[in-house]
């Protein structure tokens, strides 16, 4: 039999101890007024020699069931790893708040980095000599500057068509033909009528001329004379119904050649909806299962000139005068720049604003003619419409930013006096005119050259130059004057 050795164990605050020598017991040092009693939450076990089971056992301090130590071993390390993984979850809400105030540290500096920085200095601009434009925008729809619809006259079937999209006709070219045999008929009616009357009043004549012709004795001359008279109104009335066929027959071969559809106009196909075996009905071509009442089966424009209708706000429509040049643009070809002139101006306001509609705004239509537009432009493309509405040349002009002013009236720039524009001085100016970006200033003077000739006398003249930096800001986050009241240079 294997000897019995001594083991150690003891069990603290709910943990189980065990070792396989008495070195491994830990040692309890009692306190002054512990003698002869054992801590509070220990349950303290001696070594002893005794037979023992495969399986130790040991029993709680409440005398309960007796547990094995491999059973007590494995609740120690289940214990162990609860508190590894709730220290591990620990960590992990730790780290994830961390990185989220990293996170938001980055979200600050970067917007504050993106700021404005309201001490980086002045902010310069120039002076500027040259042309002065205020204009007016608006978009619109290309258009021909005339077009004609294709309407055949009869109705049918498309039995062929000569042409086709984006080519260009001559007035009274062979458009298309139209099957329709109904005409056919009318003409090969009014045919026969026509050569029967043909018939009528050749019978008609030679009784005419039989009875004419007759003996004229006493006895015979009397019912001679009467078939005469017979035969001739036999001879008229014939006459009558031939001029009668022929009309009909005129008439049926004029509808017939309407089968043969011509170009009302010179210019270009710019729609085509005819197909060969498709219906025409009311000069409309029918698709196939086309309830809506068809299409227009052609369209020819003359595309040498174009035109653009842009609608107008009462508040800019004063601003517009017929003649004004206008520069016009295309988003399908940005490269294309036409020049333009308003041509006309409606008198009254749209439809549906001067009807009190639900429009927020009243507008006006404006017609700008195009002469000789680029040959890639298509009737219905877009185009944006900038009308010219005023232009000063060789003017001196400042940005509108720039203009300070203590009363609303008076007008002064801060002129740099040093390379960085931190040195300035005030030069009083007189605004001509200005629009969003640039303001003309100076005062109107008669020029003359050296012979003392009159040059362009309705421009201003202005003291300041071409190229002169002005301070717009300070950088400080106020404008350069910085409302010190100081009176302002002479200036102009």
């Amino acid at each position: 039999m294997r000897p019995l050795q001594p083991v150690g164990a003891y069990t603290y605050r709910g943990m189980f101890y065990k070792g396989d020598a008495m070195s491994n017991v830990p040692t309890i040092t009692p306190g002054p007024n512990d003698t002869g009693r054992v801590p509070e939450g220990a349950t303290q076990t001696l070594p002893l020699i005794t037979s023992a089971p495969t399986a130790r056992q040991h029993s709680n301090e409440q005398g309960g069931a007796g547990i094995s130590d491999d059973e007590a071993y494995a609740k120690l390390k289940a214990k162990r790893a609860e508190r590894r993984r709730k220290k591990l979850i620990r960590r992990g809400i730790a780290a994830g708040i961390v990185g989220g105030m990293i996170l938001i540290a980055i979200i600050v500096s970067v917007i504050l980095t993106s700021q404005p920085q309201s001490a980086g200095g002045p902010v310069t601009d120039m002076v500027m000599e040259g042309t002065f434009t205020t204009t007016v925008e608006a978009k619109g729809q290309l258009k021909p500057i005339s077009a004609s619809v294709v309407s055949p006259s009869v109705d049918g079937t498309v039995a062929s068509i000569n042409v086709q999209a984006g080519q260009s006709v001559n007035e009274g070219d062979e458009l298309m033909t139209i099957k329709n045999d109904e005409l056919d008929n009318a003409v090969a009616e009014a045919q026969r009528a026509v050569t029967a009357a043909q018939e009528d009043l050749k019978n008609a004549q030679t009784a005419l001329a039989a009875a004419q012709a007759a003996p004229t004795s006493d006895a015979d001359g009397a019912t001679a004379s009467t078939d005469a008279t017979a035969n001739a109104s036999a001879v008229t009335s014939a006459q009558r119904n031939l001029a009668s066929a022929q009309a009909t027959l005129d008439q049926a071969n004029a509808k017939a050649a309407e089968r043969t559809v011509k170009a009302p106009s010179s210019g270009s196909i710019v729609e085509l909806n005819a197909k060969v075996g498709a219906t025409v009905t009311g000069g409309m071509v029918m698709g196939e299962g086309d309830t809506s009442g068809g299409k227009q089966c052609m369209q020819i424009a003359d595309l040498s000139k174009m035109k653009v209708t842009v609608q107008v706000g009462e508040k800019d429509i004063a601003k517009i005068a017929v003649g004004q040049s206008a520069n016009v643009t295309y988003p399908a070809f940005p490269d294309i720049v036409s020049q333009g002139t308003v041509t006309a101006i409606a008198s009254v306001a749209n439809s549906d604003a001067a009807n009190g509609g639900g429009g927020s705004s009243v507008t006006f239509n404006v017609d700008i003619l195009i002469e000789a537009p680029d040959s890639r432009l298509k009737p219905g493309m877009t185009a944006e419409v900038s009308v010219v509405t005023e232009q000063l040349d060789d003017v001196v002009m400042v940005p509108t930013m720039a203009l300070m002013t203590e009363d609303g009236e008076r007008y002064y720039v801060n002129l740099a006096t040093d390379d960085e524009g931190k040195e300035t001085r005030r030069v009083k100016v007189t605004v001509v005119t200005q629009n969003d970006n640039d303001a003309v200033v100076g005062k109107t003077q008669v020029k003359r050259d050296d012979q003392g000739n009159e040059i362009n006398p309705n421009v201003p003249v202005t003291k300041l130059r071409d190229g002169n930096t002005i301070v717009v800001d300070t950088g400080a986050g106020m404008t350069a004057d910085g409302g010190d009241g100081m009176p302002a240079d002479e200036g102009m």
